[in-house]
């Protein structure tokens, strides 16, 4: 049986296509988390219709999410505990069904490189999805290159979105998924979603969403990005989501008044249907997310990507601007962000479709009996 480890939303949403796409199949799978954002998990699992977890392996820091680094050890003691205490259970459970046990990964989060290692520990060949994809800069982003690079070394089938990133994996089973599963669940995602508060109909507006320790931890770095917005000429009206951890970090570099007086509204983080019905409705997005990324290229919407280096093709050079930490890429994409448009469609072929397929192709996915 497959033992799918996640522990942010992020990894969830992305994962969502292929576990419906499971259970769809008359499959199984053992539902397992770190919590890193533990408090997020419950409710989007019931939203996108997917089971609650069979075994938690931690409960974020104490019950809460992971806000700041200092977080991060206990966290881990934590994961490493629960998987000392569910390892015969696991072991157990993965073998219910007859079919072969395999552990699934997503992305590059700090769960994707814990389960890869969970998955060696329990003797069974890891799967990476979205593996292969590279900035060739532990820098940037860091940790995630890192985290990539490390899990390409020990898992077994690599599920990679394009080309590119396939020929970037030199050993193991790699297969060639044509894009991310994100394409997959932003078609899932209603078109018509009640919205989290009233636009009149052609209010225009963009959407930021900045949350990647890259910047967070840079305080020099984040004050800049968040007064280039904050005082651009254009004065566009703009929605920031106000996740925790950027929350966090504004606090913690005296930044929590940086927008007062602007056009840039702060909102709470939405949900993932919500947040995709807004990002429908948007002109444009500033981000520091690869899935937003990802998300805007599927809808062709003009997005600004704050890193240094991005590790995803999609998009760039089309509708897709990356600014490199530098303001006045930023300051040119905000005078006239509906200037950069997707060129090219994404693939008709569902990444979703390829991963299952091959997964039941291997003997993994299997119909089972409840």
């Amino acid at each position: 049986m497959i033992c799918v480890i996640y522990g942010t939303t992020g990894e969830l949403i992305k994962l969502w296509p292929v576990l419906r796409g499971i259970e769809e199949r008359g499959g199984r799978f053992v539902n397992t988390t770190t919590a890193q954002q533990v408090a997020q998990i419950p409710g989007l699992l019931t939203q996108l219709g997917l089971p609650q977890p069979d075994v938690y392996l931690a409960h974020g820091r104490s019950g809460h999410e992971l806000h700041t680094n200092r977080d991060i050890p206990f966290w881990l003691g934590s994961v490493t505990k629960g998987f000392a205490l569910n390892r015969r259970a696991l072991r157990k459970a993965m073998r219910a069904d007859g079919a072969p046990p395999l552990v699934l990964v997503h992305g590059d989060t700090m769960t994707t490189l814990l389960g890869t290692l969970i998955g060696r520990g329990l003797g069974a060949p890891v799967a990476h999805i979205e593996a292969g994809v590279r900035t060739w800069d532990l820098r940037h982003p860091f940790p995630e290159e890192l985290t990539r690079r490390l899990v390409s070394k020990v898992a077994q089938i690599h599920y990679a979105p394009g080309a590119e990133a396939a020929s970037n994996i030199k050993r193991g089973v790699v297969v060639d998924t044509g894009m991310n599963t994100i394409r997959d669940s932003v078609e899932l995602a209603a078109v018509d979603v009640e919205l989290p508060f009233e636009l009149a109909e052609g209010d225009e507006f963009g959407l930021v969403s900045l949350h990647r320790y890259e910047l967070l931890n840079d305080g020099a770095l984040l004050g800049a990005a968040l007064r280039a917005l904050a005082t651009h000429p254009a004065q566009r009206r703009m929605l920031f989501v106000d996740h925790p951890v950027t929350v966090a970090a504004m606090a913690r570099f005296g930044l929590l008044d940086v927008f007062a007086g602007s056009s840039v509204t702060r909102m709470t983080r939405r949900s993932f249907f919500e947040f995709i019905g807004l990002l429908r409705r948007s002109a444009f997005v500033v981000t520091d997310s690869g899935g937003t990324q990802v998300e805007s290229y599927v809808l062709d919407k003009p997005c600004l990507v704050h890193r240094k280096k991005v590790e995803q093709p999609d998009g760039i050079g089309e509708n897709v601007v990356v600014s490199g930490f530098d303001l006045t890429i930023l300051s040119k994409f905000l005078d006239d962000p509906a200037q950069h448009h997707r060129r090219t469609p994404p693939p008709s072929v569902s990444p979703t479709d390829v991963i299952l397929d091959d997964l039941e192709q291997r003997g993994y996915l299997v119909e089972s009996a409840r």
